[in-house]
């Protein structure tokens, strides 16, 4: 009697990069695996062959680990869902698997140098049309452009990957700028990262002279 093994059963993945949704069985014998959204009464792929044609998609067998799974690269906001790995068996064996796609991903230094500037990126996407904004928070605090401490705030969109993205840059800075940024869009999806400020400056190294008995 074939079952499931263990694997995860929600996965979230960032807007372009290859989601694997991994579905493994163990005696499996000559039973076939069909997947299909669970949206969809239509099956993506039963056995090796598939039936949507978008090149995207691709079943990926890996028989040492007993898996069967399901490819999408390139992946957009409109694939997440639930997706139903099945068994043909008589009684009907189904794993469900959650995708999310994080429309949504920040970088840049997470390590700077007291002094030097800190430079963050944000990049959020919408399903239909770019975000209408994007705001910068740290420690739960809105961060606005500021001449005096030179804070700046650039954005730019990208209506052909409905994208867009936001620059903050802070020039010289200090240790208390060091926390968790946090970039929020008009959509409410968020992204953070820990910004870490070294401290160049090492205690004085004294050398005392060696004893001579």
């Amino acid at each position: 009697m074939p079952y499931f093994l263990n694997r995860p059963n929600n996965v979230t993945f960032h807007r372009g990069d290859t989601a694997v949704l991994r579905c493994a069985i163990e005696n499996i014998g000559t039973k076939t695996v069909i997947w299909r959204r669970t949206s969809d009464p239509n099956p993506i792929t039963i056995g090796e062959l598939q039936f949507i044609s978008d090149p995207r998609i691709a079943l990926q067998k890996l028989p040492e680990r007993k898996e069967f799974n399901l490819l999408i690269k390139d992946v957009q906001p409109k694939d997440g869902g639930v997706y139903e790995c099945q068994v043909s068996a008589r009684k009907k064996l189904t794993k469900l698997i959650l995708l999310r796609v994080n429309t949504i991903f920040v970088s840049g230094t997470q390590f700077v140098e007291k002094g030097d500037s800190i430079h963050l990126v944000c990049n959020s996407s919408g399903i239909d049309n770019p975000p209408d904004n994007l705001d910068w928070f740290k420690d739960g605090i809105k961060i606005s452009p500021d001449a005096h401490q030179k804070i700046t705030l650039e954005k730019y969109k990208f209506t052909a990957t409905k994208t867009l993205v936001s620059v903050l840059v802070l020039k010289h800075s200090q240790m208390t700028d060091a926390g968790t940024y946090v970039c929020r869009s008009s959509n409410l999806d968020t992204t953070s990262v820990k910004v870490h400020i070294l401290n160049g400056e090492y205690p004085e190294i004294i050398l005392l002279p060696i004893s001579k008995n």
